[in-house]
């Protein structure tokens, strides 16, 4: 049976077989590479790949090329005399990115009355042995599977389930700790903007922290993000989805079909990428890529009506963000009255619960002051210089200004983007032949177009997490939560603003980790964080890598993880060093010539090496460093992270 309902707690999961997959635990030592397993194997030409090691258990985890090899390799592996635990990988409710594991023990509880004769002889009947008795829980112990037993953890569970003296019987399931989320679709690896850990033309980590954002929510399709723009190709699949589209609007042609109807039309379709496209296995994914799209193609002239009409549009149709990646063509723009006060009202009295709509202005790329005097020209940008808005500038891949980006002391914050030096942005284009480029997306878009759409999504983020904040609320969060990139003397005035950057580079992660945090004052919660660098570790020298915890809290409870790929770990020394300075050196010159360095360090399991940070706080800048103390072998940081319980 491939499928099997379980109990676990008070509730009922459904674990499947995935078809390609195993997991090994060996008696002594472990099978970490293909090499290794067909020498436990003894049969050189068994193809397959180690996924992972699920470190608490000691088991590590392989897929097989050939799925319908799975059940006699792992025959094959039963019969070996260096194996101790062979296990079926699962997934649990049929979502494959959450792999389970059996680690061949169980938790079993009897009922009251039932002595410790019988408890020994029910046990035997499954070839179980007692591992301890759980103090914390009576009548209930951790039991481990023998050479005696005959079925499956989850099978046995599942019968012990259903004897009388039986209170409960689970199974130990191994779960991959979910520190971030990370998209399938095929081209988000050139998504540098949502996510990079450095690389030719990049600087590590001048994303907006995507991954870790996503651990709280993907977005809604209750929050909508209207972008208007020139046209969008509607049936491009990652503008697609049930519920994705709502209120099409056309104004160019007055009808409810914003399609592309010139042949430059291709801007819209872009912009729409980047804040929301779908995560569909394919192609790109927006910031939000849950959230709805509001499509509404612009007549292309600004006029009181035609402004009107637009906001109105928004506001009739309960839009929550409004992104706009454009301006007047004049460079004196000053806003009439009109344009001034239905901004006004979007932004106060729009959306369904008349929390205003965050509304967002490209800051422009010319390279010019939003309102001042450049080569003897009057520049003054009306909509991105409105009180209510949000005008954004643009970064660049290595961290610094947008060379075209324009500036002053309205821009509220900076997104990625384009710029020279620096990459571009890939995002969805026209299907086919139209478009910027030939196919369906494009590998080239940028400036503050792309900048602009990028900070919409973290609004709908925002909003989706938490719908009851006003437009005025979000702007603070997102101003207050920004990080302060080229922060050289100087660069930032009194109150944390730059005429470069606004209030700095929008940073996903700590904006939606301050309203977990404004949003659950009274309970204890865990917030994970995760940096994956994969930064080399040269001989016999060092590297440190940082983690900022952007919650102002006393911690409870602590673990760090690392993950090293290492050839020889007994040379490393790890020292993790909290925000209030407290050094503590998690790992020296221990491992012998053992390979890699796989581990977490819970406060729980460890009081004597992470005690002394309970009570401390957690906010600020967490320091590893990791030292490479001799010489010849080397390795590389893969990832490391923390989660903090306050």
């Amino acid at each position: 049976m491939s499928t099997m309902k379980l109990k676990r707690g008070n509730k009922e999961i459904t674990l499947k077989k995935v078809d390609d997959q195993f997991a090994v635990r060996l008696k002594q030592g472990a099978a970490t590479t293909e090499q290794e397993l067909n020498a436990v194997l003894r049969q050189p030409n068994v193809h397959s790949c180690h996924i992972s090691a699920v470190e608490p258990a000691r088991m590590d985890v392989f897929s097989l090329s050939d799925s319908k090899e799975l059940e006699h390799t792992m025959d094959s592996l039963r019969h070996a005399e260096e194996s101790e635990v062979i296990s079926h990988v699962y997934s649990l409710d049929d979502d494959k990115a959450t792999p389970v594991v059996p680690t061949g023990k169980l938790t079993v509880q009897f009922k009251p009355g039932v002595d410790n004769h019988n408890q020994e002889k029910i046990l035997a009947d499954y070839g179980l042995e007692f591992v301890q008795a759980l103090d914390y829980l009576p009548r209930t112990y951790s039991v481990s599977l023998t050479q005696a037993s005959t079925m499956n953890p989850l099978k046995i569970a599942a019968a012990l389930e259903t004897r009388d003296e039986v209170e409960t019987a689970e199974a130990d399931l191994a779960f991959e700790v979910a520190l971030k989320h990370q998209p399938i679709d095929s081209l988000y690896a050139q998504q540098w903007h949502l996510s990079n850990s450095g690389g030719p033309g990049l600087r590590s980590g001048a994303d907006v922290k995507a991954e870790p954002a996503w651990e709280f929510t993907r977005g809604s399709r209750d929050i909508s993000i209207c972008v208007m723009d020139d046209g969008f190709d509607l049936n491009h699949p990652d503008l697609s989805g049930t519920g994705k589209i709502v209120s099409p609007k056309d104004f160019g042609d007055n009808d409810t079909s914003p399609r592309p109807v010139k042949r430059d039309d291709n801007h819209g379709t872009a912009c729409a990428g980047i804040a929301v496209a779908e995560e569909n296995g394919s192609g790109v994914v927006g910031l939000a890529p849950l959230c709805a799209l509001m499509p509404v193609r612009t007549s292309g002239w600004l006029s009181d009506d035609s402004v009107e009409a637009l906001f109105q549009h928004a506001i009739d149709h309960h839009a929550d963000v409004i992104s706009c990646s454009w301006a007047a063509a004049s460079w004196n723009f000053p806003l009439s009255i009109r344009m001034k006060g239905i901004i006004h009202k979007a932004a106060t009295e729009g959306r369904r619960n008349k929390k205003g709509c965050v509304i967002l202005f490209a800051a422009g790329n010319e390279n010019r002051p939003l309102d001042g005097i450049k080569d003897g020209r009057v520049s003054h940008q009306g909509f991105a210089l409105h009180p209510d808005v949000l005008a954004v500038a643009a970064s660049n891949s290595l961290d610094q200004k947008s060379d075209y980006s324009n500036f002053g002391p309205k821009l509220s914050v900076c997104a990625p983007s384009s710029g020279s030096p620096g990459k571009r942005i890939v995002t969805t284009d026209r299907l086919g032949q139209k478009g910027y480029q030939a196919g369906d997306f494009t590998f080239s878009f940028g400036g503050t177009s792309s900048s602009t759409p990028l900070a919409a999504g973290l609004a709908g983020l925002m909003l989706s997490f938490n719908e009851d904040l006003t437009a005025a609320e979000v702007k603070d969060i997102m101003q207050k939560t920004a990080d302060k990139i080229d922060d050289r003397p100087g660069e930032y005035d009194g109150n944390g603003h730059s005429s470069k950057y606004g209030f700095g580079r929008i940073n996903a992660e700590r904006a939606l980790a301050l309203l977990a945090a404004k949003d659950e004052q009274s309970l204890p919660r865990t917030l994970f964080m995760e940096h994956r660098v994969s930064k080399p570790i040269p001989d016999q020298g060092s590297i440190d890598e940082e983690i900022t915890f952007p919650v102002a809290a006393n911690i409870t409870g602590f673990e760090v993880s690392v993950n090293i790929t290492h050839t020889y770990r007994g040379d490393l020394t790890l020292i993790l060093k909290s925000p209030s300075g407290t050094e503590i050196v998690l790992h020296q010159d221990t491992g012998g010539n053992a390979q890699d360095l796989i581990k977490s360090y819970r406060m729980s399991d460890e009081p004597e090496l992470l005690g002394a940070l309970s009570g401390s706080a957690a906010q600020g800048q967490w320091r590893l460093t990791v030292r490479d103390e001799l010489a010849r072998d080397v390795g590389v940081l893969n990832k490391w992270g923390i989660a903090v319980t306050y």
